[in-house]
């Protein structure tokens, strides 16, 4: 099964896709101060009382953007249990997690993140719904068999229906949307 999935090209694509399309709460550049303030974050959190969630959501991007991705998911653990429902520290962990090969974990987070409170920072619950969508895929790629595969895979494009929903213009999830079409027709 995972060799017909790689072989698509499909679970790269979906890789692509997730990996480096991170709903950040940030879209600047890295550089030298991020990486400063990313080892002194710690200190700062501790001293702002309040929004102290969006400050771990922001250290949990900057961590992903160093790709420090056991911190990351420590830092968006903190933001997330000081606010259960945080969409964007939850879709930020669910990046860190795929970065880690850590596909059930990243589904389950970016199914929270989906239910959570909304806060998407600069991009839309489009980017949570194709995040979900690329993790469902990578999950699939796990399984042994295409009767473990299939449900995933049609749960991965009805992921990429919503997200194209809200942002009906995306090529890149209509491709991928649709490719993934052909490989449930050609599983089933």
């Amino acid at each position: 099964m995972k060799l017909h999935l790689l072989g698509s090209g499909l679970l790269t694509a979906a890789a692509c896709l997730c990996l480096e399309m991170p709903v950040f709460a940030t879209t600047a550049p890295y550089s030298e101060l991020d990486a400063e303030w990313g080892v002194n974050a710690t200190v700062e959190i501790a001293q702002t009382p309040e929004n102290t969630y969006n400050a771990w959501g922001n250290e949990c991007s900057t961590l992903v953007e160093q790709q420090r991705f056991s911190e990351a998911i420590a830092a968006c653990d903190r933001a997330v249990t000081l606010k259960p429902d945080y969409s964007l520290g939850l879709t930020n962990r669910c990046v860190a997690l795929l970065q880690l090969d850590r596909y059930q974990d990243a589904v389950e987070s970016c199914r929270r993140a989906l239910t959570g409170d909304g806060n998407w920072g600069e991009r839309t619950e489009a980017s949570g719904w194709l995040n979900f969508g690329g993790s469902l895929i990578l999950f699939a790629g796990e399984k042994p068999s295409p009767n473990e595969a299939i449900p995933l895979l049609q749960q991965a494009l009805l992921a990429f229906d919503k997200s194209l929903e809200i942002e009906p213009t995306n090529p890149n999830t209509r491709q991928l949307r649709n490719e993934l079409e052909k490989l449930i027709k050609e599983l089933t």
